[in-house]
């Protein structure tokens, strides 16, 4: 089931941003393009994602059209590789769909270039959003308006082998964790195992999840409101480092070798071939199910345990709907996205493809259809979500990422890894850290 985004697709999805900056000159010239469908009596809709995403689509889409015979929709879907490419050439041709699947990284670069409609004259009316919370649709929006809806509730957390925990006698941690506590565990683990197992997988002294979570309990973003800079202190990654230094030291987390071995391949992620119990990956229960045969649970990002610490959960909008501004239907557009949103048939029919359903109400329709493991996972995106709502010191979702994001995240991961090693010390990586950000995002 593809209900969660892997550090992979993270990057994958990256990627993306630099072919639609570089096709920025194409996108500016023709202005979102001309046609968009209008010239078909078809609606035309794409998408992207696995086979199994294609038939709930198609499924939804069936039970859409029998109520609303009018609305002829022509269906188009691929891998995601690819498909932006398409959709660039498409806008340049002036053949861009009506109704399409948009990225969260990519709908502020889409927006601005004037391609994607805005949807705020509709809500209310024909597109009915009850249920959905303001962080959830910040998702979808750039500059003040709305250019797509979100299809899910994605969060940042821990995937646990509980089975593993429950066999060394220890129990899973309490969800208002800390990192002191994530250190304690894992040290347990190490000395329960005899030495055989560690805590927690060394990818979180590298990850893009992990490391996001805790700039942003001391108050820091990723990257700065323009995307020009990094959005957090030489301070903040020092002592970022230092705890993974720690950890490392206390046995608490595998040699740098599984660790180096494990990125950008789940099936040698520490918790997967038993060397760990707990791992920020959370694609190890991703696209196509769980990579690992034993009992997983979840757990949110560990909390700040110093002074002032905030909230540093956040929720993302898993996928959005967007509407090409030079379509002629967008009306029919907005019935299909509200469709999608509130539609009892469409949520059962969709279930966990386009990730965890964004209201409550959703949730409760397919709960009793989910395997243990699907509901443990629900249930704690469910937590996280209510939990961020609730803090009246989060800082606002993160914009979409700027161009050059993928290679910070990957610098990120590689510095780490540096340190781990031993080829360089913490204070030395720092300071190349942030002389090469700079050049990244200052190019």
């Amino acid at each position: 089931m593809g209900h969660q985004i892997s550090r992979r697709t993270l990057f994958r999805t990256a990627s993306g941003l630099a072919v639609a900056g570089g096709l920025g000159g194409a996108l500016s010239a023709c202005g979102g393009g001309t046609g968009a469908g209008s010239t078909s009596s078809e609606l035309t809709m794409t998408w992207w994602g696995s086979d199994d995403r294609h038939a709930a689509y198609k499924k939804a889409l069936a039970s859409f059209q029998k109520d609303n015979p009018k609305v002829k929709i022509r269906e188009t879907y691929s891998g995601y590789d690819g498909y932006f490419d398409k959709f660039n050439t498409n806008i340049a041709g002036g053949s861009a769909p009506d109704l399409l699947q948009m990225d969260t990284a990519l709908v502020a670069q889409y927006a601005r270039k004037g391609v994607l409609a805005p949807l705020d004259s509709y809500v209310g009316k024909s597109l009915d959003l009850t249920g959905f919370s303001k962080t959830l649709l910040a998702a979808g929006t750039v500059d003040g308006k709305l250019y797509g809806v979100p299809s899910g509730i994605g969060v940042n957390q821990l995937t646990v082998n509980r089975s593993g925990l429950e066999d060394l006698g220890l129990k899973l941690p309490d969800r208002e964790w800390t990192w002191a506590d994530l250190r304690k565990i894992s040290q347990d683990v190490y000395k329960k195992s005899g030495g055989k197992i560690h805590g927690v997988d060394d990818v979180g002294g590298g990850s893009l999840q992990a490391f996001e979570i805790y700039a942003r309990e001391h108050g820091e973003t990723f990257f700065s409101e323009d995307g020009k800079n990094v959005g957090f202190s030489f301070e903040t990654l020092q002592r970022w480092w230092e705890y993974w230094a720690e950890m490392r030291k206390l046995n608490a987390c595998p040699p740098p070798a599984i660790t180096s071995a494990a990125h950008n391949d789940l099936t040698k992620n520490a918790v997967v071939i038993g060397k760990a119990l707990f791992t920020f990956d959370i694609g190890v229960y991703g696209a196509g199910g769980s990579v690992t045969d034993a009992q997983l649970d979840f757990l949110p990002s560990p909390q700040g345990d110093w002074s002032g610490a905030r909230e540093g959960n956040y929720v993302n909008g898993g996928v959005l709907l967007s509407a090409t501004k030079s379509s002629k239907r967008v009306g029919d557009s907005v019935k299909i996205m509200s469709f999608f949103a509130q539609d009892e048939t469409a949520i059962k029919a969709m279930q966990l493809f386009r990730g965890i359903p964004p209201t409550e109400k959703a949730r409760d329709l397919i709960a009793s259809g989910l395997s243990e493991t699907d509901k443990l996972n629900m249930e704690m995106a469910d937590y996280i979500s209510k939990r961020v709502s609730a803090a009246s010191d989060a800082l606002p979702t993160p914009p979409a990422p700027p161009q050059g994001a993928d290679q910070i995240w990957d610098l990120l991961f590689q510095s780490n890894l540096a340190i781990a090693f031993g080829k360089k010390s913490i204070k030395a990586q720092l300071g190349e850290f942030f002389d090469q950000a700079a050049g990244i995002l200052g190019g």
